[in-house]
């Protein structure tokens, strides 16, 4: 049996080599130098062929061509420890269902929820002008046309761009590594700074 996991969202500013996310695990999973079983949390396939998974209790486990090889679980053994943090920490997410008698439980993974404001926002690159005018414009994150307003105050202003908006309907899809806290415009199209290429959106001409 797998769970879900969520996505490997970081602040790290890496540069993404193809490794893709993993949407799925066992439910329990323990390295050669560990002596409990831990939950895993999120999981990215390196070109390489090597698996690294982030577990809820926050260090990582590493599956390697040539190395020990983990081991995975859909249950544990009676007469072996569980890591008390990742199972508290996976079962409050959601991760399986809650045992009857537990209040309703809320998980918020940092760097996951939809923006409050769209990062088209204040971008003095991320839209194109809609027409004739000077004052409104395609935001390219989101596809809504919006108002267009300079940027900075006084001597410090210079560009322009989008107000500040809340996300319209076309958002592009997040970045598995870092969601939409570092989209750019590359070309004709948008892509995380890091390199993923957002479904590679195509940018209108």
């Amino acid at each position: 049996m797998t769970v879900s996991l969520i996505r490997p969202t970081t602040s790290s500013c890496g540069a993404w080599r193809g490794e893709m996310p993993i949407a799925a695990a066992r439910r329990y999973v323990r390295g050669p130098g560990n002596s409990r079983w831990h939950r895993p949390r999120a999981g990215v396939q390196h070109t390489t062929g090597r698996v690294t998974l982030d577990l809820w209790c926050g260090p990582f486990v590493s599956d390697a061509p040539g190395v020990d090889r983990l081991l995975y679980a859909d249950t544990v053994p009676a007469d072996e420890p569980v890591c008390g943090t990742c199972e508290g920490r996976a079962l409050g997410a959601g991760q399986d269902a809650s045992p009857d008698g537990l209040p309703d439980l809320i998980f918020s993974p940092r760097w996951q929820a939809p923006p409050r404001l769209c990062p088209g926002s204040r971008s003095r690159t991320l839209w194109d002008p809609a027409g004739h005018s000077h004052s409104a414009g395609r935001c390219l994150a989101c596809g809504d046309l919006v108002a267009v307003r300079a940027i900075g105050r006084g001597y410090s202003a210079y560009g322009a761009g989008p107000v500040n908006h809340a996300p319209g309907p076309e958002l592009v899809q997040p970045c598995p590594f870092h969601a939409w806290h570092r989209l750019v415009r590359r070309e004709s199209s948008l892509m995380c700074a890091c390199g993923w290429p957002y479904e590679l959106t195509a940018v209108a001409s």
